[in-house]
């Protein structure tokens, strides 16, 4: 190379010529002397006039040495190139000449041009988190997105559009970016480019579109440029997991960001393809976005729901529940939860691949609140409407861990807790004592204080059934630790304060519960100067036709064997009949139910109809009921109100009777259903003090001695001594053998397969005192009653049908919430956030 005169800096005259951007001048020096392009420094950096004329920013320099014939790929002492001194001076501008344009672009200009923007926006870490790097807005500025949507639309080798790919996903998440990589034609380019044959090419095409449809409007748009279709065809194509795994992402948020579950459901080859992925991988990060996927495809989709569970999802699901990685855990368990949503159909073939035991062992096993939260979450769902499956789900998870579940930061856990014990507060062999003994009351009435009306609602409920059991029988040591932990004064205050109607009225009906048969109770409430009977008559004639009839059995429950109670009601305002007629006429056997246990217990207060009349129709209407229900809620419900009337005023047992009430509620002892022939032995037992329906009862069960079995289980206490001894008696005389093929009293759930050899608890295990005579091991976690007697768990009968005959879900689902204590509310779940092993 020619000698050269440099400066005390080491540069040459060329050197100076390029910094400065006097183009004529390096013109005239390289015509002079044609070495002197590649003529470096003499200092610490050994730079080229092309690489000083990058540093400069000066674009017509840099192409100006270019068409000279200047090495673009020479490198400094640093080993800093053009690409890396154009991230180090934010030399944006460059672009306009590295890929410009022309159609004439070369690919390792814009590869360049790609780097210099990758590097620049490199995210920045710190203290193990990641931020967008503040040059994103100087680049989004200087035009750098629409010039990297150019590459991506271009002719160029898709290997060489690869850096300008991850330079728009370094930020991407500004929405200023998003806005310009859709306004610019970017989607089509990227669904176009999911056929590349660089699996790069596509994983990186899949993770911009799986960013975008994020938000909704860009899922929208990513549907219609058949981004679907695209990525399924990854699916199907593609082996490499770390494609796969973007390609199945974008599919998720496309699904549940655009409400198009259904439309990416049934596109073709979509679920098969999702499922075939299953087989066999081993790849964790795979498998969790196979479980997210799945998890947004179902979600509230129910014929998604049906076609994953049909295809056979769920073994690969529920597998996964066992893995010892956190978060591909609790994506299975979210998975399951959403297939399981409201859908009876998938609720039972999860259950047949042993869901709820995994699911149960891992809530024991793991203390982690998020784990917890997520499993119980999954548990309910899987529990459905099924009263009997909720039950058993709440007796496995047992009293100390739902009331822990009360004291969490979590509000679905708060909501859990108090369904499960709700639940297991309810019943003829119930838990309150144990709930009461394990400190839940105090728990239940700060759920009153939450900003979340389902919970509120649900803890109202809960509290309602802790204060009073089957046939109106209150559990004074509740109804006092009620009062003991202010929660009447709260319930005051939500019947007075809240502007929900059915928090008011839920109030006020606990509060009636909670004082029936306690004169403590009673005086607090009246002592406080907000309670009023007139707030509750008020409701009978609310637009809301639930509050109204709400409002109904909170007056009666009041009035329950209470004439001081009836005769304020009068004072101030009374009841009419016409407020129950429509209910009284109701197709809706929910509705007919209570409203007849209402004007019998207010027939004495109804002005407008006679005391007589109005009770004869009301007692007609449960028998009626009892005989032609279908519902197993309904038959449960109003043998419960056939037990409640059959301890009040003189008159109504003999009705109940004269027109075959201990005929059907006989029948109803082979229940298959726990809380049916529960309720109806109560029933039988307080009318087994009525003469004639002693004489009916002991025909029933010396022609069938296993109906005596059934009432001396459930009625502990309330049965007739003089129906004891003439029972005594027959069995001297000599009874026939109990037939084959009567419901258990101890009984496992309904649907379990007992392949070990083992066999359920029968009722030939059972003396004649309801007690235990030689029980085996496999019963021997079955729970304790309030008497300390052996109890047993509800079997999942086959006849629980939905209450009431209109088509309205949302309806239906506050009929079933007053039965059973399971608000319609869904809950809402957000994205897996926990990281590291189990």
């Amino acid at each position: 190379m020619a000698e050269s005169t440099v400066d005390e800096k080491g540069w040459g005259h060329i050197h100076l010529a390029a910094f400065k951007g006097f183009i004529k001048s390096v013109e005239r020096f390289v015509s002079a002397d044609p070495e002197q392009i590649e003529l470096e420094t003499e200092d610490e950096l050994h730079s080229t006039p092309f690489l000083i004329a990058v540093t400069s920013k000066n674009k017509e320099t840099v192409q100006c040495l270019i068409d000279l014939g200047a090495n673009i790929e020479v490198i400094n002492r640093q080993n800093h190139g053009a690409v890396e001194l154009c991230a180090l001076n934010e030399s944006i501008e460059l672009l306009e000449y590295f890929i410009g344009l022309k159609d004439e672009q070369s690919e390792e200009e814009a590869e360049a041009a790609g780097k210099c923007l990758q590097k620049l926006t490199e995210p920045h870490s710190k203290n193990n988190e990641i931020s967008i790097n503040p040059n994103w807005r100087f680049v989004y500025e200087s035009g750098g997105v629409p010039i990297m949507i150019k590459v991506a639309k271009g002719t160029i080798a898709d290997e060489s559009k690869i850096p300008a790919f991850r330079t728009l996903l370094n930020i991407m998440e500004k929405s200023e970016v998003q806005e310009q990589i859709t306004g610019g034609g970017g989607l089509y380019a990227f669904v176009r480019l999911l056929k590349s044959t660089s699996n790069t090419v596509i994983q990186l095409s899949a993770e911009i579109l799986k960013k975008l449809a994020m938000t909704k409007e860009y899922a929208e748009q990513e549907v219609q440029n058949n981004a679907v279709p695209g990525l399924i065809k990854v699916l199907q194509n593609v082996t490499e997991p770390d494609v796969l795994v973007e390609a199945v992402d974008a599919l998720g948020n496309i699904a549940e960001m655009g409400n198009k579950q259904t439309m990416v459901g049934t596109a073709n080859g979509c679920i098969p393809a999702i499922i075939t992925l299953f087989e066999g991988q081993k790849d964790k990060a795979l498998l969790y976005s196979l479980c997210v996927a799945v998890r947004k495809i179902s979600d509230n989709e129910k014929s998604n729901q049906m076609m994953l569970v049909d295809k056979g999802v769920t073994p690969y699901i529920v597998v996964l529940t066992r893995t010892k990685n956190r978060d591909l855990q609790l994506s299975a368990v979210e998975a399951i939860h959403k297939l399981a949503e409201n859908n009876p159909q998938t609720q039972k073939e999860i259950v047949k691949e042993n869901a709820q035991e995994l699911l149960l062992q891992l809530l024991k096993r793991s203390r982690a609140e998020l784990v917890q939260e997520k499993t119980a979450i999954a548990l309910w769902a899987l529990a459905g409407d099924d009263i009997d499956e909720q039950r058993y789900i709440a007796e496995q998870i047992e009293v100390q861990l739902l009331i822990e579940f009360l004291n969490s930061q979590s509000e679905d856990l708060h909501y859990i807790g108090s369904e499960g014990l709700a639940i297991l507060a309810q019943g003829p062999i119930n838990f309150c004592n144990e709930i009461s003994h394990a400190n839940g009351i105090h728990p239940l009435v700060r759920l009153l204080r939450s900003e979340k009306e389902q919970i509120v609602l649900s803890g109202i409920r809960t509290l309602r059934y802790l204060c009073v059991g089957i046939a109106y029988v209150p559990h004074h040591k509740n109804q006092m630790m009620l009062s003991q932990s202010r929660g009447i004064k709260f319930l005051i205050a939500l019947m007075v304060h809240s502007r929900n109607d059915l928090i008011q009225v839920e109030s006020a009906l606990t509060l009636g519960y909670a004082s029936l048969g306690n004169s403590e109770i009673m005086e607090e409430i009246f002592m406080n100067a907000d309670f009023s009977y007139v707030r509750v008559l008020k409701m009978l004639y609310a637009r809301n036709e639930v509050v109204r009839l709400l409002a109904g059995s909170a007056l009666a429950a009041f009035a329950f064997n209470n004439i001081a109670q009836q005769k304020a009601i009068s004072e101030q305002g009374g009841v009419r009949f016409n407020c129950f007629i429509p209910f009284l006429q109701s197709n809706d056997e929910f509705y007919r139910c209570t409203s007849a246990f209402q004007v019998v217990i207010l027939a004495r207060i109804i002005p407008d109809e006679e005391q007589a009349a109005s009770s004869a129709a009301g007692i007609k209407l449960l028998v009626d009921l009892l005989q032609d229900s279908e519902s197993e809620q309904i038959l449960g419900l109003a043998a419960d109100c056939i037990s409640r009337l059959a301890h009040t005023r003189a008159g109504v047992p003999s009705a109940i009777i004269a027109i075959d009430g201990v005929e059907y509620l006989s029948k109803l002892l082979l229940s298959y259903t726990e809380n049916v022939r529960g309720t109806a032995a109560i029933a039988l037992g307080y009318l087994s003090y009525h003469h004639r329906a002693e004489r009916e009862l002991l025909n029933k069960c010396r022609s069938d001695p296993h109906l005596m079995k059934v009432l001396r289980h459930y009625c502990k206490r309330k049965i007739s001594p003089a129906f004891l001894d003439a029972w005594k008696h027959y069995k001297r005389i000599g009874l026939p053998p109990i037939a084959e093929g009567r419901p258990t009293l101890v009984q496992m759930r309904a649907h379990r397969h007992y392949d070990d050899g083992t066999r359920p608890l029968t009722i030939l295990s059972l003396d004649d005192t309801g007690n235990s005579s030689n029980l085996q091991s496999s019963a021997s976690n079955h729970l304790q009653g309030e008497d300390g007697l052996l109890t047993g768990r509800s079997s999942r009968s086959s006849r629980i049908s939905r209450i009431g005959s209109r088509s309205n879900d949302s309806f239906n689902n506050s009929q079933l919430s007053l039965i059973s204590g399971r608000s319609p509310s869904s809950f809402l779940q957000p994205e897996i956030t926990v990281d590291g092993e189990a």
